[in-house]
């Protein structure tokens, strides 16, 4: 099975990132509308980038489409994308942590680069290397 697909510069939407898992698994678009209990016309519009994918079908792409590990993140990203910022998988801890969003603002009221961020997240990842 799939353990790690192309980063999502590869995809250049959310679509084309299920169609190619679809393909990749030799579903039909028929067979895996059926699997999602959509209509084929509407899982095409998906994959065309047409439309988006109603949270209410996202766990089940998931499944699916055998999407794991970090691939997980990357579909929830172009989701997102696809949702013009709306990323479900972020909403709920977002809504839930007031921190965040004040984390978030701050970050935004500051400008933080790239670079502050990743070394935020290697910290917190306890992944960042001692500097000398």
């Amino acid at each position: 099975m799939m353990d790690h697909f192309l980063p999502s510069e590869c995809y250049g939407s959310f679509g084309e990132y299920v169609k190619a898992r679809r393909e990749a698994l030799g579903k039909s678009i028929r067979g895996l509308a059926q699997e999602l209990d959509m209509t084929p016309a509407y899982l095409s519009d998906i994959e065309k980038g047409n439309r988006y994918a109603p949270e209410k079908y996202l766990s089940r792409m998931i499944e699916m489409l055998c999407i794991t590990g970090e691939d997980i993140n990357l579909f929830y990203e172009l989701a997102g994308i696809s949702r013009n910022g709306d990323f479900p998988d972020l909403a709920e801890y977002i809504e839930k942590m007031e921190i965040v969003r004040i984390a978030l603002r701050r970050a935004r009221d500051l400008n933080i680069s790239k670079a502050q961020w990743q070394d935020f997240i290697d910290e917190i990842s306890g992944t960042n290397k001692i500097k000398e």
